[in-house]
């Protein structure tokens, strides 16, 4: 029988109980129950961590019992009366019930009767035991009597526990759990207008599995005020009810530095044993007593706001500290520290999104979930800024509370040059734990690398000795950054973080600062001069600045300079593929400009108008040097860019000559790009061991490459396209680690030499538009190609097959099942296959016969046969688009078992074969503006799009049948997906048009 009190703990929190020392008071018979029932419902009680008073247990020797009993009712929560067939012979537990009931009426505590083997009416009635009883009690006292039966109707009113059948057992662990999660309902206090909390709660509890018999250990992290301790205290009052008893430790890092760890460890104690004295003297000795007096209690522990692991180690080191089906949450703002701490599963804590960004700002700016209309064109401003932080979007809801619209503009533009204190102080925390290179880490990404990516950045910071790798791990780790498709990256008001901690630096004179960033405060310092000895950084955009004169005054007291960028992005942005008639504009340097900083690490300045580099600039900490779209003619021959990586000259219009490679010993990356003069590379270009990346691109006048004398291991790609290239040298054998290269548009290019066969590592390689290039080198091992660009490569079989030369003694094979063994466990691409059969063949000279039909008379294929029996196992998409195709397409489903994505746009194809509905992965079909075509077959289940416009001839029944019909499996096959948990994959129809 459940029970359902005269006043429950959670309600009973608006009345001021006085002293609560006790959990639970026990009011019993002795003779009756002590040794049996109460004996093992108070064991049950204390069991589960609830302090319970039973007289024989807590009142000292020599003490007044009844004054000692009364007092410990008044002190305790809840009163569990247990009515059995003697009690009412006891004037004492008369007198116990009469307190108990003045106390419910004037303190709010909890009734709790039970009903031990006796009828609950006979209790309300005074009939039976309970009758025979009162006739005696009458006669002594009838006064007291009266005051007795009054509060046993006022006890048995009272919805209880009545125990007549059944396993004593059983009922006694009913009552426990019971009180237990009447106790453990006290509500943490999480605040008003909280938003978007149902979704933490229901990922929460499903990594706590509550029904898991395992000590668990979640840890929740994420920035300053993103809600991680809200989130904590949510699911703790969701689920403490659950276990014997819990306790919150709440801030941890603040309540560490005021009090110590060892008040922390004797809150954690008394929250859960409910105030039984622990008496220890160091950190030691409490580890110890938590062990010893938690190993048996299934508890719940939130250690909140942790920053040092010693704080773990001092509360919830081991999991065998606890009994099985404990549970530790721990939030933080530094994820390595879960890591480290060994936690079972980590929850990030994430912004809201924009809907719960505009409820939660509307709640305080408005006090309401709606905005007002006047207010609407303001509103995505506002939200916009906070990035859905939540503290942020309360911070800023409250300021502008009843403001009126001009109000809201005037602050909203103050937002963008100054960040709330408010936000500012939480946020802040993270950075003031970092060390000084973490710091000019953070700062450096947040006033000049934001967006990056990460290995140039690192590039540049390793230059500056910052140790850039470990710095970005820990701002990772700490919340204060992210990294997404190798892109640096971070929330905007950790930005406004790092410009306000700059801009604090030197408030009112910007060239005291370290690091410049904007266009105003740039100008300011360089028009007037006013730079020190402070600046490490300065970032200028072109295209957002004033017209500026660059002096060597302006940089004469910049000794510290580490990075410079002169850039006009936006001007970058609309050039497009080539540079020819859009140039950047040079600005202006005084006469005799030089550079005094031997600090400098980066220089970047787009449209760089001097013929070489400034006289006594220095280079030798260089580590990347950018001049694009410059006037540069030659860069200097005599320095040594010792630790220069990077250097890229590109749409550099006179550049000639650019220096030995012996003066660059570590460069890693070699960008030329659209360098029209450029004739030669300099023939050292085997001494660069580090070299990863060259491009040469667009390099019109560029006729050769340089002998490769050693090996060189690194480089791995290479960009010839568009260059004068008429042939690679044999050499080119000795680029083994070379991943890329591209000679597309090579118009001049009329061979490649057989060993270029030899490259083992090469993946992708592109020779499309290549017009003059007459012959490919036989291929006599299995290469790894991943992709391979032959587009416009003219030129057919007379007997109107893509076909290839065979093994001698073998029968003809198709051009596919050659291309197959350009094999890789990754993504395959064919795109725009119009090939000769010399451009690809197998070991083994030519037969004879074969050579003869080698002419070129035609430029469609009258069927392509896709098959395969080694390669095209991992072909994921077969781009056939526009290739000149004629006649059939034959595919052997066998033999392309992941083929994803099949596009024939464009061709003359009139069939497909049947075959295709075997390929059971495919998703894709792409036939539009197939002209000839006049059926589809049945397509594969799989199938999620289909594009069949621009196909007049397409029958119309066939229209509207099988495509129908198709469509109707992809629907179906769809609905599956969702049900097997695969959610919606997205199936599009639009396209599935037929004109």
């Amino acid at each position: 029988m459940a029970s359902t009190s005269i006043q429950t703990a959670c309600s009973s929190s608006s009345v001021s109980i006085p002293r609560l020392k006790y959990d639970v008071f026990l009011s019993f018979r002795g003779e009756d129950t002590r040794e049996n029932f109460t004996d093992h419902l108070y064991t049950a009680l204390i069991e589960r961590g609830i302090h319970t008073f039973r007289d024989d247990e807590e009142i000292e020797k020599g003490s007044e019992i009844a004054s000692q009993l009364l007092k410990s009712i008044e002190e305790s929560r809840f009163c569990i009366v247990v009515f059995s067939e003697c009690y009412a012979q006891s004037t004492w537990c008369l007198d116990e019930l009469v307190k108990i009931t003045e106390c419910v009426k004037e303190n709010g505590q909890t009734i709790i009767p039970i009903f031990y083997h006796v009828d609950p009416s006979d209790v309300r009635k005074q009939t039976g035991s309970f009758g025979k009883a009162f006739v005696n009690l009458e006669k002594k006292n009838e006064e007291k009597a009266k005051r007795w039966r009054n509060a046993l109707r006022k006890a048995n009113n009272i919805s209880g526990w009545h125990q007549e059948q059944g396993y004593e057992s059983k009922f006694v662990k009913k009552i426990a759990n019971d009180i237990r999660k009447r106790l453990n309902c006290r509500i943490l206090h999480v605040g008003e207008n909280i938003v978007g909390i149902d979704f933490h709660l229901d990922k929460l509890k499903e990594f706590i599995n509550i029904d898991l018999e395992e000590v668990r250990m979640i840890g929740i992290y994420g920035i300053g005020g993103i809600g991680k301790t809200i989130i904590a205290k949510t699911i703790c009052n969701s689920i403490s009810y659950h276990f014997d008893g819990w306790s919150f430790l709440e801030n941890i890092r603040e309540t560490t530095n005021c009090f110590g760890l060892l008040q922390l460890q004797q809150k954690l104690l008394n929250d859960i044993l409910k105030g039984r004295d622990m008496k220890f003297h160091n950190i030691d000795e409490g580890i110890n007593v938590i062990k010893d007096r938690l190993r048996s209690k299934r508890v719940l522990i939130v250690v909140d706001h942790v920053d040092s692991l010693r704080q773990l180690e001092c509360m919830v080191k081991n999991r065998d500290w606890f009994c099985r089906g404990s549970r530790i949450i721990i939030t933080t703002r530094d994820k390595h520290l879960l890591d480290v701490h060994g936690v079972d599963v980590t929850y990030e804590a994430k912004e809201l999104n924009y809907k719960e960004s505009i409820e939660l700002f509307s709640r305080h700016a408005f006090k309401q979930s709606s905005l007002k209309d006047e207010y609407k064109n303001l509103l995505n401003h506002a939200v916009g800024y906070a990035k859905g932080h939540p503290l942020a979007l309360k911070v800023l809801g409250v300021f502008l509370y009843n403001k009126t619209v001009l109000e809201w503009e005037s602050s909203l533009r103050k937002l963008e040059k100054k960040l709330p204190m408010e936000i500012e102080s939480v946020l802040k925390i993270s950075f003031d734990g970092l060390d000084d290179f973490e710091k000019d880490i953070f700062l450096d990404i947040a006033c000049f690398f934001k967006g990056k990516d990460k290995d140039f950045v690192s590039r540049i910071l390793d230059g500056c000795k910052f140790f850039a790798e470990s710095g970005i791990r820990v701002l990772v780790d700490k919340g204060l950054l992210t990294i997404s498709n190798n892109k640096l990256d971070m929330h905007d008001l950790l930005q406004h973080l790092g410009w306000e901690i700059v801009r604090k630096q030197c408030l009112k004179e910007p060239g005291g600062r370290t690091r410049l960033w904007e266009g105003d405060d740039v100008y300011y310092v360089l028009t007037r001069n006013t730079g020190t000895e402070a600046i490490e950084g300065i970032i200028l955009d072109l295209s957002m600045s004033k017209q500026i004169e660059f002096s060597t005054k302006a940089f004469k007291r910049m000794k510290r300079l580490r990075l410079l960028k002169v850039h006009q992005d936006a001007l970058y942005d609309s050039m497009g593929k080539y540079c020819k008639d859009v140039l950047i504009p040079k600005k202006r340097l005084t006469r005799g400009f030089k550079f005094p900083s031997h600090e400098l690490r980066y220089l970047h300045w787009d449209g760089y108008p001097r013929k070489s580099l400034p006289s006594g600039f220095h280079v030798e900490n260089l580590v990347e040097l950018s001049l694009q779209s410059s006037g540069i003619k030659k860069l200097c021959d005599k320095k040594v860019f010792k630790n220069l990586k990077v250097l890229n000259v590109s749409y550099s219009l006179d550049l000639i000559e650019i220096p030995d490679f012996s003066s660059v010993p570590n460069l890693e990356i070699l960008i030329v790009k659209g360098c029209p003069k450029l004739r030669n590379l300099p023939r050292g270009l085997y001494k660069l061991k580090r070299l990863k990346t060259l491009c040469c691109t667009g390099c019109s006048k560029l006729e050769g490459f340089p002998e490769i004398i050693e090996v060189m291991e690194n480089l791995r790609e290479l960009y010839l396209d568009r260059t004068g290239i008429k042939s690679l040298p044999r050499s080119i054998e000795h680029l083994k680690g070379i991943q890329y290269l591209d000679l597309g548009h090579c118009e001049n290019l009329e061979s490649l030499p057989e060993s270029i066969c030899n490259l083992r590592s090469l993946k992708i390689l592109y020779i499309h538009n290549c017009s003059k290039l007459h012959k490919f080198p036989r291929i006599r091992q299995i290469l790894q190609f991943e992709k391979m660009g032959l587009a416009r490569m003219h030129g057919i079989d007379r007997s109107g097959k893509m076909v290839l030369p065979p093994r001698r003694g073998q029968p003809m094979a198709s051009v596919t099942e050659k291309l197959a063994s350009f094999k890789s466990p990754k993504p395959n691409f064919l795109q725009n296959g119009n090939l000769k059969p010399e451009f690809i063949q197998r070991g083994g000279p030519q037969p004879e016969s074969q050579s003869k039909r080698s002419h070129w008379e035609d430029d469609q294929m009258t069927e392509v046969i896709l098959t395969d029996d080694c390669g095209f196992y991992w072909l994921e998409e077969l781009d056939l688009s526009y290739s000149n195709l004629k006649g059939g397409i034959t595919i052997e489903a066998f033999h392309l078992p992941s083929l994803q994505v099949l596009n024939l746009s464009g061709n003359n194809v009139g069939k497909i074969s049947p075959n295709i509905s075997k390929l059971s992965k495919l998703r894709t079909l792409k036939m539009n503006h197939c002209k000839l075509i006049r059926q589809i077959p049945e397509l594969p289940s799989s199938i999620r799009e289909i594009d069949a416009h621009g196909c007049p001839n397409l029958l119309p029944l066939q229209r509207r049948t099988q495509l129908f019909h198709s469509l109707l499996n992809c629907l179906k096959s769809d609905i599956q997906d969702f049900e097997r948990g695969f959610g919606s994959s997205n199936l599009v129809i639009e396209t599935c048009s037929y004109r």
